[in-house]
């Protein structure tokens, strides 16, 4: 999908634990990703959590970058940009806190993922402020997408976001 790009923490482990880098300013600059966040979330679910799928509505929308800390997900994310070839179409990834690996999400993108370990630490850099009145979603079972949970837990929120059948773009 244009604009997304899966990260792989350069680091190194000895008999302390572990040291990986989650960013580095020029290289994100070479690949044309943006660096300027403005706020840090960090999230800890359960297994067969839900979490998805969010954005936010111009001007407010952001690009943001996820790393997963701790656990594992899969790591979902759905083109909501009119003028993309890949417009509602959804991609996936494991992110994964053992190797550690990430993804940058681009701006006009919904994101989402479901644990698939007991337990999963993720971390969110965002390039904008959150704005609540500019918080949406797409309804996590709107897409072609197999989220392979037979009863996941989802927030209210989640569950009553609209489908992407009848979401009006704005990106």
């Amino acid at each position: 999908m244009p604009g997304v790009f899966s990260l792989h923490a350069p680091g190194s482990l000895d008999e302390r634990g572990s040291f990986q880098k989650l960013m580095h300013e020029t290289n994100f600059a070479d690949s044309g990703l943006r660096t300027d966040f403005s706020e840090i979330y960090c999230s800890t679910s359960k297994h067969d959590v839900i979490r998805g799928m969010h954005f936010q509505v111009p001007p407010y929308h952001h690009a943001k970058l996820v790393w997963c800390l701790s656990g594992a997900v899969t790591d979902v994310i759905l083109d909501l940009r009119k003028n993309s070839s890949h417009y509602g179409r959804a991609v996936s990834l494991e992110l994964r806190g053992d190797m550690p690996t990430g993804v940058y999400v681009p701006e006009g993108c919904a994101h989402g993922f479901a644990v698939r370990s007991t337990e999963a630490t993720l971390l969110y850099l965002v390039t904008s402020i959150h704005v609540p009145a500019a918080d949406a979603g797409i309804r996590w079972d709107s897409f072609a997408f197999d989220w392979r949970i037979e009863h996941p837990i989802l927030s209210d929120r989640d569950r009553t976001h609209p489908a992407l059948a009848t979401f009006d773009t704005p990106f």
